[in-house]
């Protein structure tokens, strides 16, 4: 059986997460929780995230926190001192990764490590690539989890974004000019970074600076498509991955020019989309296999942030008083000013629309990664928002398997 066939979206949530079991060889665990017992999961279904089929009556067997073997039950053999937990009604996948989190963001989300690192595993998120952080803080939890001293996912990371010459965010790189473009993608390559992350301030002559900087040096830039920049312009450049579907809008309409100049709105970006346009642009982004991390979760909590109740989201419990009433507040009130005239009626349209270019784009080969944002985005939560995340793809047409793909197998390649 193939895990293949389009489900409606509320099935779909169903397998996600009411049938979500992670059983993964790749979370790092301190070695003191390594159990001298080997572990026999019976009786569960193993999901081939390639393929699509499902392998009923499975045998896992772990080992010291790895699996060392996955077969027919009948076959299975271990030994009689082993604890066994029957898995039936259960499915198995691989570990998910989350390609959009900020960990170490400045001093805004205190306590994340304590918080963030055990609600991704918790959440069966194993992998997360980290869209901007202080760079010292991660190596130095990288080498924490590579020593089995902290719980928590592999981190793949840019160290701090690279934004223009007055940055919005902490965790970043003042950028002003291209000789500044080019010394900090030499630094951050230096000090270990794995990737550059662009925001969106970056003056234009210092984006290409950084494209053309980053061959040198032989590191992928990802991240925001800056305003003074088009969409095709930075896939034609190598940028790796476009994230939150920014310069895609842009990119559909005949008023990119003046979108480039600001006064973007959802408003505006509904009026102008033009799907001959977004066509054009899917076949450049399919071309050159730029990703796309839409963080729909993410746009959705954005959009509906004044109509909804998170005091009733029991994952609420989960988050520091902190986040809630200074960090989470400070972009709830950065995201309400910023409304203007887009009243909730064309909040609710874009959203749609956002699932339709999603869903145009998949549809020409634009390959897609599932990511959050988190904890960035107001009442994103650390580990359960990615389960939203995939919720939200098969809303836009993802078959159950494809959107398992972009937390599984799309971030391996």
């Amino acid at each position: 059986m193939a895990l293949t066939r389009r489900l409606s979206s509320n099935t779909a949530a169903l397998f996600i997460s009411a049938f979500f079991f992670l059983l993964s060889a790749h979370a790092q665990k301190p070695s003191s929780t390594v159990a001298d017992t080997p572990l026999i999961l019976k009786h569960v279904t193993v999901v081939d995230v390639r393929t699509g089929t499902l392998e009923r009556d499975q045998t896992l067997i772990i080992d010291h926190n790895r699996i060392v073997s996955i077969g027919p039950g009948k076959s299975a053999k271990f030994p009689s001192s082993a604890a066994i937990i029957d898995c039936s009604g259960l499915f198995a996948i691989p570990g998910l990764w989350d390609m959009h989190v900020h960990l170490a963001f400045g001093d805004w989300f205190p306590g994340a490590k304590d918080i963030s690192l055990p609600l991704f595993i918790a959440n069966g998120v194993t992998g997360v690539r980290d869209m901007g952080s202080e760079l010292d803080v991660i190596q130095n939890w990288r080498s924490e989890l590579a020593s089995g001293r902290l719980i928590g996912p592999r981190i793949y990371t840019s160290g701090p974004m690279l934004d223009g010459p007055k940055p919005r965010f902490p965790s970043s790189v003042a950028i002003a000019t291209p000789d500044d473009a080019r010394r900090a993608v030499a630094d951050l390559k230096r000090r270990g970074a794995d990737f550059i992350k662009l925001q969106s301030l970056i003056p234009r002559d210092a984006v290409f600076a950084i494209a053309d900087e980053a061959k040198k040096q032989q590191i992928p830039f990802e991240g925001h498509v800056p305003d003074s920049v088009r969409a095709s312009e930075m896939s034609e450049a190598g940028m790796k991955s476009f994230e939150h579907l920014i310069g895609i809008f842009e990119g559909s309409s005949p008023a990119e020019d003046e979108f480039l100049k600001g006064n973007k709105t959802e408003a505006r970006f509904l009026a102008g989309y033009d799907p001959a346009r977004a066509t054009s642009l899917a076949a450049t982004l399919a071309k050159n296999q730029t990703w796309q991390c839409p963080t729909l979760v993410w746009e959705r909590g954005g959009n509906l942030i004044d109509v909804t109740d998170f005091a009733k989201d029991t994952r609420a419990k989960y988050v520091p008083t902190s986040w809630k009433t200074k960090t989470w507040k400070r972009f709830t009130d950065e995201i309400t000013q910023g409304y203007g005239n887009d009243d909730l009626t064309v909040r609710k349209k874009f959203l749609d629309k956002e699932l339709e270019v999603v869903h145009l784009l998949h549809e020409k080969g634009v390959p897609f990664l599932a990511g959050t944002d988190t904890p960035p985005g107001v009442y994103i939560f650390p580990g359960f928002s990615l389960h939203d995340e995939l919720q939200r793809l098969v809303a836009a047409g993802f078959t159950p398997l494809e959107a398992l793909q972009t937390g599984t197998l799309n971030p391996a390649r």
